[in-house]
């Protein structure tokens, strides 16, 4: 889709050239690489914006510090393409604000046909990721998907479901995971299936890990957002998954870290009422899956070790 706006041969909105070869390999990017930095354009000039420090960029997204008349500071996201990223804006504004305590991040603005959004500034140095203590970072992380628990998925959404069919379908050819593990995953893989069947689909944030919660910048009034959801329609067993697999380095300093996971695990279900049993099963599913394609030859991949541990629940 193309924006239209100012001429952008001298413009601002660079494009660092990391993200271009990243992006280059995401579906449709021929079209929608090319005429990103007029969509930018077009949609900073719609709400008012003005490029207000150097670009930066994630793994699938590109991030503008943007400020408007008044000086307010703001990010200006564009995301690619990717099926899991179009419903973004419509979760971001559909999941409940509270006043206080942790939050997801409300969008000021946004343009859900050209997957823009316009969010209020973050402090990018300062995630749960880095948080000195371990134990109130996941404290955070349950308070959150405790606040979007339950919240109705809208029509149309990827649900999960649909990501169960592809774990089982890689999970039935051959594999560089001991066999039971496997069939341990099939099995609640057909079980999780049965159970959607008869459940009230909820919108699941499906990212939450300790590096997409930030905080506050300094001099704005404190507290932790929630930012970058994948969303789809599933249940709320399925959230606690990506927050399990960082922070390795302190559940292993622990001596028992499949102890110290499942600790996390309790935690975010006493905030949320999930089954941690249930909880624990989905994340030995994602284990399996994932390690499908980090065996034999990426067994030093940060997710590794971890995926390690829950593969064996």
């Amino acid at each position: 889709m193309t924006g239209t706006g100012p001429d952008l041969e001298q413009g601002p909105w660079e494009i660092p050239a990391a993200y271009r070869e990243a992006a280059a390999d995401e579906p449709g990017s021929d079209e929608w690489l090319p005429e990103l930095r007029r969509t930018a354009a077009y949609c900073a000039e719609r709400w008012g914006v003005v490029p207000d420090g150097p670009a930066m960029h994630g793994w699938t997204s590109m991030v503008w510090p943007v400020a408007d008349r008044a000086g307010r500071r703001f990010a200006l996201k564009a995301a690619p393409p990717v099926r899991h990223l179009d419903a973004e804006p419509v979760a971001l504004a559909r999941w409940p604000r509270p006043a206080t305590g942790p939050r997801m991040i409300v969008p000021a603005e946004a343009d859900p046909e050209r997957r823009v959004v316009l969010l209020p500034r973050l402090d990018p140095d300062r995630s749960l990721e880095t948080h000195p203590d371990t134990a109130e970072a996941v404290e955070v992380i349950a308070d959150l998907l405790a606040g979007i628990a339950g919240t109705p998925a809208p029509p149309g959404m990827i649900t999960l479901n649909d990501e169960l069919a592809l774990i089982d379908r890689r999970l039935a050819g051959d594999v560089p995971v001991p066999a039971d593990q496997v069939r341990r995953a099939r099995a609640r893989v057909a079980e999780l299936r049965e159970l959607l069947a008869g459940s009230e689909l909820s919108l699941l944030h499906n990212d939450l890990h300790f590096g997409n919660v930030l905080c506050a910048r300094p001099g704005d009034p404190p507290g932790w957002f929630g930012i970058d959801p994948l969303p789809i329609a599933g249940i709320g067993a399925w959230e606690p998954i990506p927050m399990l697999r960082n922070r390795w380095a302190d559940a292993a300093a622990t001596g028992d870290p499949d102890r110290a996971l499942r600790s996390r695990v309790d935690r975010v279900c006493s905030a949320t009422g999930d089954d941690a049993e249930l909880v624990r099963n989905c994340a030995q599913v994602v284990a399996v899956f994932n390690l499908c394609r980090l065996l034999p030859h990426r067994r030093d991949h940060l997710h590794a070790r971890p995926y390690l541990v829950m593969a064996d629940w």
